[in-house]
């Protein structure tokens, strides 16, 4: 079968009929040019060009050769471009984000200015669910990246670490501990503490410094979302430890509850951005997790 190359250098010929000028067209020396010619001949088994010292024409069979070779050149230099336009899609089409709740929206209000920023041609679609669902969907190409909070224990899956994120103890403004810029974990001792359902895991965080300082983990009520613990705080029904982005968005607006940093031992979760490890666009996630690294690193402590 003919190579790419001469297709491209029969092409030049039958447009030229020059072998002269073909070859400065090719950037190939006229020698190289023949030689090709001569080549593609032998393997086709059929002569494609006259030739004689005062001109070059294309047989029949040459011709209808010539423009069979067009089209394919024409298709490779498609498929060519597909790939060069697939390679710049991320940036240039729709990511298919999923998030987690307790952390998607607080995030994303942090990471989302500098993201536009950084790729303006980038449209974001967003979807929340749960751990173990959005894990599936990254698989199965639901989605493109996920936001968790916390490492996948899968080996399907590349991640990068975005941020490192303590929690804080929240209270009722007229709690006894609010005066108290600073907390102590011994401090929570006796202290009735809302938390998410098991499934979550800040559930199981929180209930194991619980167990380290004596506080009582609340049986009576597991929260569904972070809004749901926040409310059930400022009612007086106990206290709730929050993530700090959480905290930053929703918190520090309020009247009725406080935020709080526990001096030491504070839980800590680490969010990060996944992506599978089979993906071609591999760089590009890592481009945009440096993006949102870097927007949620200029945040005050």
């Amino acid at each position: 079968m003919p190579t790419l190359q001469q297709l491209r250098y029969l092409v030049a010929l039958a447009d030229l009929l020059n072998f002269s000028r073909a070859a400065e067209r090719l950037n190939v020396t006229q020698p190289t040019l023949s030689a090709q010619i001569r080549e593609l001949e032998a393997r086709l088994g059929v002569p494609l060009f006259e030739r004689n010292r005062a001109r070059v024409l294309l047989t029949a069979t040459g011709a209808e050769i010539a423009r069979r070779a067009r089209g394919v050149l024409r298709e490779v230099d498609g498929i060519r471009e597909t790939a060069r336009a697939g390679e710049a899609a991320l940036f240039g089409g729709m990511l298919k984000l999923g998030v987690v709740h307790t952390v998607g929206a607080y995030l994303l209000s942090v990471a989302m200015p500098a993201l536009r920023k950084e790729f303006p041609g980038l449209r974001i679609y967003v979807r929340e669910d749960r751990p173990e669902r959005l894990i599936h969907q990254l698989s199965d190409g639901t989605h493109d990246a996920l936001v968790l909070p916390e490492e996948p224990e899968r080996a399907d899956f590349e991640t990068s670490r975005l941020l490192d994120e303590r929690l804080l103890v929240v209270l009722p403004s007229d709690h006894r501990l609010a005066e108290k810029p600073v907390l102590d974990p011994l401090d929570l001792s006796g202290e009735t503490v809302l938390t998410m359902e098991p499934w979550h895991r800040l559930h199981d965080q929180i209930a194991e410094l619980c167990r380290q300082t004596g506080a009582e983990l609340a049986r009576d009520y597991e929260g569904t979302t972070l809004d749901t613990l926040r409310q059930m705080v400022a009612s007086g029904m106990g206290i709730a430890l929050l993530p700090a982005l959480y905290v930053r968005s929703e918190v520090l607006r309020e009247k009725l509850v406080v935020a709080r940093p526990l001096s030491r031992d504070a839980p800590m979760r680490s969010i990060i951005l996944a992506w599978r490890r089979t993906t071609l666009q591999a760089d590009r996630f890592t481009a945009l997790a440096r993006v949102m690294r870097d927007a949620l690193d200029r945040l005050p402590d």
